[in-house]
């Protein structure tokens, strides 16, 4: 690409990158908008609702909600409008269900029936009547009501609980709970009813009137009630029973000198006259039945929980949701915080994963057997220079010297030694199959090729070590945390670190088969070339000398002669440079080093991002955190 188009590119690239930019800002602007409204809206209905809604969208700007969390989130939304939970308490026996029966208007839930009371019945609002039946294996029945009369013992035993629907307007704004008691049999059902207590808004205590304050009665409501003395009515039923007002006030008083300090109110009623007063076959007035349900007081125990238990409800339902929503606010805070650390520690990692390298390449074989191949190289060489050197033949020779004196010519013959070069003999004791020499270049070469796999060695132990510290680090981050996208983005930062590796290393081996020709594949040529050069030098020096022998000598080798013939035939100084003065293994640790550390920079600012972007979520549920904490006393 030239440096036009790449320009254009760039330009491009920079144009679409502010691009995409604006409309992230732009969708921003309006997610925040909307948002904005959409609370307003919420806020004027309830302004629970738009903190669950919030909670909702800043736990979804980090992670996808988990089926619970969603879960949750729906059942804590749905409460907002749920009626309030009234559980009526009392002693097995004690006139639960003929109680409840008055306090809705109808007789709806059978009494007396042992197997009944044993389970606990939600009474809730309904657009008909109709009986839900939830089975302890999971599975859910409707049945008509008529079934509560009928059911068996060994039925029941399957069942956990009964759902009663009714079409009571009482029931839109509370409903209740008929529970097993504390006296019978079974402890499980005295467990049930304890764990009941803890859920509801409200309680009603009943006993009979003319049998309350005895010592077991007491007893069982200060192990079981005492500490929900706010939200918890004593009533006091059968009052009918009693022959005037002074007796019923007589029992009132008695009772609420046993049960100090346990209920915030005990009312006395008729749950029979109620009744009675709804009941058509009775023929009564319009003013008896009136009269009758004014005595019945049942209106008292209505007006106690509206005026007294639904504040107290709004208040704990308020609470209980705020404190639910700063649960799960804190779990979701605690993934970010560890999110956000464990991405700053794969920081570090990355950083001390360049010192690995450095510390493992110095002491890595590729770096220590290196520099020894240049020695070996001119070690061969000497040996091959004195080798040819000693094959160097000096036989005596005649030349013809002419003198002149006095104007005539005199040829004097002179013996000197000549230098003989047997290249023949030589280039066949050099070549042939058995020549150490050409054995020890030819292995100099793949001992060159094999530093090659030294240093890919190195790269590869340091490419299985970024590997496994992020496998490592990736089991170590928490499962909620973890996805296929993350995964496949530590993969491609992986990969990015194996491409960088295979690159570095086909260069070397590319510079390593350079020199492996140089040494095997030259061998023959630079022989060839020495022996030439020298057999020449030695002819034509002693054709020169024949005609001037005082101004032409003899060409006698030296040593240092075949080797300069011999490093220009193997490419000595060229050979020398990489592998001594300026060594290949020196650099190609530096170059890898070098883009190395970019690389980790790079991946760096990549992982900084995530650092930065938990670090915001983490305020962000911090400050909801805050507003929960604070919003019930608001």
């Amino acid at each position: 690409m030239d440096t036009f188009t790449q320009t254009i590119t760039d330009i491009q690239s920079k144009q679409d990158s502010q691009h995409q930019d604006s409309n992230e800002a732009l969708l921003e602007v309006f997610v925040n908008e909307y948002l904005e409204a959409k609370n307003k809206v919420l806020q004027g209905s309830n302004p629970l609702y738009a903190l669950i809604d919030k909670t909702r969208y800043v736990i979804q700007q980090m992670i996808p909600l988990s089926s619970s969390s969603s879960t949750a989130l729906k059942n804590l939304t749905q409460s907002i409008q749920e009626p309030m939970k009234i559980a009526i308490i009392g002693q097995f026996s004690s006139g639960k269900s003929t109680f409840l029966n008055a306090l809705l208007g109808q007789e709806i839930l059978p009494s007396g029936i042992t197997p009944i009371t044993a389970k606990i019945c939600h009474i809730v609002y309904g657009n008909d009547y109709a009986l839900e039946i939830h089975y302890k294996n999971g599975n859910i029945a409707t049945k008509p009501l008529h079934y509560m009369s009928e059911v068996s013992e060994d039925q029941n035993a399957k069942i956990t609980f009964y759902k009663l629907y009714a079409p009571l307007e009482l029931l839109k704004s509370m409903s209740f709970l008929d529970t097993p008691g504390f006296n019978s049999q079974n402890q499980s059902d005295t467990d049930t009813t304890n764990a009941v207590l803890e859920s509801v808004d409200g309680i009603i205590w009943l006993a009979l009137i003319d049998n309350v304050g005895k010592q077991s009665e007491r007893e069982i409501i200060t192990t079981h009630i005492k500490r929900y003395a706010s939200k918890s009515l004593c009533v006091l039923n059968q009052k009918d029973r009693l022959k005037n007002e002074d007796e019923i006030h007589t029992s009132l008083e008695y009772a609420k000198k046993a049960f100090s300090g346990l209920f915030e109110d005990i009312i006395a009623i008729s749950a029979k006259n109620a009744l009675h007063s709804y009941n058509p076959s009775e023929n009564l007035s319009t003013s008896q039945a009136e009269q009758l349900f004014q005595d019945s007081n049942i209106q008292s125990v209505v007006t106690f929980l509206h005026t007294h238990i639904t504040p107290l409800a709004q208040i704990a339902k308020t609470r209980t949701i705020c404190t639910q929503l700063r649960t799960l606010l804190l779990h979701y805070a605690r993934l970010s915080l560890h999110a956000k650390l464990r991405f700053s520690n794969l920081n570090s990692l990355l950083q001390d994963s360049i010192q690995t390298f450095n510390s493992n390449a110095m002491q890595s074989p590729f770096y220590k057997s290196f520099p020894k191949l240049f020695d070996t190289f001119e070690s061969h060489l000497e040996s091959l220079s004195q080798y040819i050197y000693n094959a160097i033949e000096r036989t005596p020779q005649e030349f013809v010297r002419i003198e002149k004196n006095f104007g005539f010519t005199k040829e004097v013959k002179q013996s000197k030694e000549v230098a003989f070069l047997p290249r023949e003999r030589l280039s066949l004791s050099l070549n042939n199959a058995d020549s150490t020499f050409a054995r020890d270049f030819t292995k100099l070469g793949f001992d060159i090729m094999e530093s090659g796999k030294e240093f890919e060695s190195l790269l590869d132990t340091q490419t299985k070590l970024l590997q496994e510290l992020f496998i490592q680090w990736y089991a170590a981050f928490l499962p909620p945390l973890q996805s296929p996208l993350l995964q496949k983005s530590l993969d491609g930062i992986v990969q990015s670190f194996h491409t960088l590796a295979l690159s570095h290393n086909a260069t070397l081996s590319a510079n390593l088969m350079l020199f492996h020709k140089i040494l095997s594949l030259n061998y023959p040529l630079s022989i060839a070339l020495c022996l030439s050069h020298i057999g020449l030098k030695i002819e034509e020096a002693k054709a020169k000398h024949s005609k001037s022998p005082d101004t032409l000598p003899l060409f006698n080798p030296s040593l240092e002669n075949i080797r300069d013939e011999l490093n220009l035939g193997f490419h000595f100084y060229f050979l020398q440079e990489n592998l001594l003065t300026q060594p290949l293994h020196k650099k190609s640790i530096w170059h890898f080093e070098r883009e190395y550390t970019e690389l980790c920079k790079n991946t760096s600012e990549l992982i900084t991002q995530y650092v930065e972007k938990y670090a915001h979520h983490l305020e962000q549920f911090k400050s909801l955190i805050a507003t929960l904490k604070s919003y019930p006393q608001e």
